[in-house]
């Protein structure tokens, strides 16, 4: 395993520094600065600030300090709050980023999970149709048009769950969990129903049936295991 991560590391660091270049390199190509919206200030004011934030360097030191600090963790300053930097404005964010993110991730794998595994059970039935049809509408319906239905349906008409906030009430959590984790959710729904089809058609599942184990220890106990690996992967 540490030696797969550790390829894949490898692998990923080319991948980065090209991402890096081509978007420092279009970033800096674009029109403009990030002070031209400060009309009102002097042009010897202009020079000031791109010699403090080193603007006017050479692109290649440019990039090269860039890249410096980036290995030494520090992204630099923020050009729109100039009191803070580009770390302080991330770790103002990342608490509850990375809270939503867990809860979104959790809603994908029950619901996802449960939808693949209900559909394989009996495919090319309705029972099949219908989770997968709702796994398709969610994999086409982008996150910012699913979030606003589900805010109008469950927040204004029905007023189940709040339409605004994060920590203030338990609920306010749950529209944006599901609206982020629904996709994914959808992703994983259509995998492993894939993977228990391939299960549920093993040699071992049609003899632990006709030993007369119900579908429930044969789904959970036999087949999920192996059904849900595409998912794990």
């Amino acid at each position: 395993m540490l030696k797969f991560i550790f390829q894949r590391v490898l692998q990923a660091l080319p991948v980065l520094f090209l991402v890096s270049l081509v978007t420092f390199i279009m970033i800096r190509s674009a029109p403009g600065g990030p002070f031209d919206e400060d009309r009102s200030v002097p042009p010897e004011v202009i020079k000031s600030l791109n010699e403090r934030y080193h603007l006017d360097d050479p692109l290649w030191k440019q990039y090269l300090d860039y890249i410096i600090n980036v290995v030494q963790g520090d992204l630099g300053p923020s050009f729109k709050y100039p009191s803070h930097t580009v770390n302080d404005l991330i770790a103002a964010g990342l608490p509850a980023t990375l809270e939503l993110s867990f809860y979104a991730l959790l809603f994908a794998l029950i619901a996802g999970l449960t939808a693949g595994v209900v559909a394989s059970l009996r495919a090319n039935s309705l029972q099949d149709y219908i989770p997968m049809s709702a796994a398709m509408i969610g994999i086409c319906m982008p996150t910012f048009v699913l979030g606003p239905i589900l805010l109008l349906i469950f927040g204004i008409w029905l007023g189940w769950l709040p339409v605004a906030g994060w920590g203030e009430i338990p609920g306010d959590k749950i529209l944006p969990s599901i609206t982020l984790g629904s996709v994914y959710a959808a992703y994983i729904a259509r995998i492993s129903r894939g993977g228990m089809l391939d299960i549920l058609s093993q040699d071992y599942i049609r003899t632990a049936r006709a030993k007369g184990l119900s579908t429930t220890r044969i789904v959970f106990v036999h087949a999920l295991r192996g059904g849900i690996t595409p998912v794990v992967s």
